[in-house]
């Protein structure tokens, strides 16, 4: 029976996987590809290449890929190691067998870098939440900061920066402001696909007036909120912090009630990705 349980996640994980990279390879295909957009990464570095050298994306990227999972080996553990082998050497393939898909030809340059990096980021998204990778500049960037001490997001900065120097080198500015977009869009999706849209609002509240406050939360909003004492460090002031978090659509009408109650609160609005435990749902 334990077996069992563990084969259906391991074949659901294996299928998410697969999707993942034909959606990938479709979106690299269809938008960027057929339309001339270029972008960041390895697959970003190869469609440079083939606009330069007419060189095939696929071959293009395994010999790029494959010797770079060679050189990070070291520093990849068994489980790493084999989740980048197969995103390394399966991606160029979905890419090569993606050419007989359809293509989506398109007269505005800018829909199809942002169509292309939206495409993309979900197949990429898919990819990464089945624990998979796929290589290539993620383990360049692993290396830089193994030696030289750079953080990952900094590389990874520094690795798409110097493709949109090329591409600004040898096809021009609107060139590079496209495949940039196309990087910002894929950025996006993956973000959506691994933590959410964000459709709830965390509010942080310090406020002198707690029981207008409370009453506003708890009667006017029906949402439920913690209270935590606190003390102001520069006024050694008593304070007291509300913790809430509340569907997207009302947060407005709190920001209101929240100014009407106490014009000197101080508060803090961000985006939750993902809420979890008795509560939330039930308030909203």
């Amino acid at each position: 029976m334990p077996e069992s349980r563990n084969a259906k996640p391991t074949a659901l994980k294996l299928l998410q996987f697969t999707t993942g990279l034909f959606i990938t390879a479709w979106g690299f295909r269809a938008f960027l590809m057929e339309n001339s957009i270029l972008s960041g990464g390895v697959p970003g570095l190869s469609l440079l290449l083939f606009r330069l050298f007419e060189l095939s994306p696929s071959i293009t990227q395994w010999l790029i890929g494959i010797p770079i999972l060679v050189i990070a080996w070291p520093l990849l553990g068994k489980k790493a190691a084999l989740a980048s082998i197969a995103g390394s050497i399966l991606l160029p393939a979905a890419i090569y067998i993606a050419q007989w898909l359809p293509v989506v030809p398109c007269q505005e340059p800018i829909l199809a870098s942002l169509f292309g990096g939206l495409i993309i980021g979900l197949g990429l998204g898919m990819i990464f939440a089945s624990n998979f990778t796929v290589g290539g500049f993620s383990l360049v960037a692993r290396m830089l900061n193994r030696y030289l001490g750079i953080t990952m997001a900094n590389s990874m900065l520094i690795l798409d920066g110097l493709v949109i120097i090329a591409t600004v080198f040898f096809f021009g500015p609107e060139a590079a402001m496209l495949a940039m977009l196309s990087i910002l869009a894929i950025s996006k999706a993956i973000d959506i696909v691994l933590t959410g849209l964000g459709l709830a609002k965390s509010i942080t509240i310090i406020t002198d007036k707690a029981d207008e406050m409370r009453e506003m939360l708890l009667e006017k909003l029906d949402s439920g909120a913690t209270e935590l004492p606190a003390t102001g460090a520069y006024s050694g002031q008593n304070k007291t912090v509300f913790l809430t978090v509340i569907p997207r659509a009302k947060a407005a009408r709190l920001r209101r009630n929240i100014l009407r109650v106490d014009p000197q609160a101080f508060t803090i609005i961000s985006d939750a990705s993902e809420v979890l435990g008795y509560g939330f749902s039930h308030h909203a």
